[in-house]
């Protein structure tokens, strides 16, 4: 009876070890070592872009007026009086 209880625990050390080396190695696979790939710079283009691109610009025109910050506000309209 020794002798089945001796080898179901190599048996069981067994899997665990192909278990752990299997997670392992897919834990691994997924990350390229950085000394593999060459470090580039992002390709940044110097011509400006068209200007009926479709995109929406956040940004004003350049000769659009510059704000005056010391201008007053718009006056807002008053609400009805409520009789």
């Amino acid at each position: 009876m020794a002798e089945q209880n001796k080898s179901n625990l190599w048996l069981i050390v067994g899997v665990v070890v192909v278990v752990l080396v299997v997670i392992y190695w897919f834990v691994s696979s997924g990350t390229e070592p950085a000394a593999t790939e060459p470090a580039t710079a992002p390709v940044v283009s110097s011509e400006p872009a068209p200007m009926d691109d479709g995109a929406v610009s956040v940004e004003p025109p350049v000769d659009a007026a510059p704000v005056d910050p010391a201008a007053p506000a718009p006056a807002e309209p008053e609400a009805p009086a409520a009789n």
